[in-house]
């Protein structure tokens, strides 16, 4: 299996499971039982999902800041004269 379409599918989970916890957090107040303090509960979901952004900033900026692959050498000269043109 090629490197990119293991990226692929591994930004495709790491996305979705962070999708699927920050929507359970967000509709768990509308569908639980329990009366829930919204303003506490606002502040405890931001706080969560900031640390989740981070946790999912820094495995894709792992997985890929960095590419092993070179551009054709034809779409590098048209990028540097697209440089010196403007």
């Amino acid at each position: 299996m090629p490197i990119r379409r293991v990226r692929a599918i591994l930004a495709l989970v790491v996305v979705g499971v962070f999708m699927t916890i920050t929507g359970t957090m967000a509709i768990y107040p509308l569908l639980g039982k329990t009366n829930v303090a919204l303003n506490e509960y606002a502040d405890f979901f931001s706080k969560t999902a900031s640390v989740y952004t981070g946790i999912i900033g820094v495995i894709i900026g792992y997985y890929f800041g960095r590419s092993e692959e070179t551009a054709p050498k034809d779409i590098q000269k048209g990028a540097v004269q697209k440089v010196k043109e403007e």
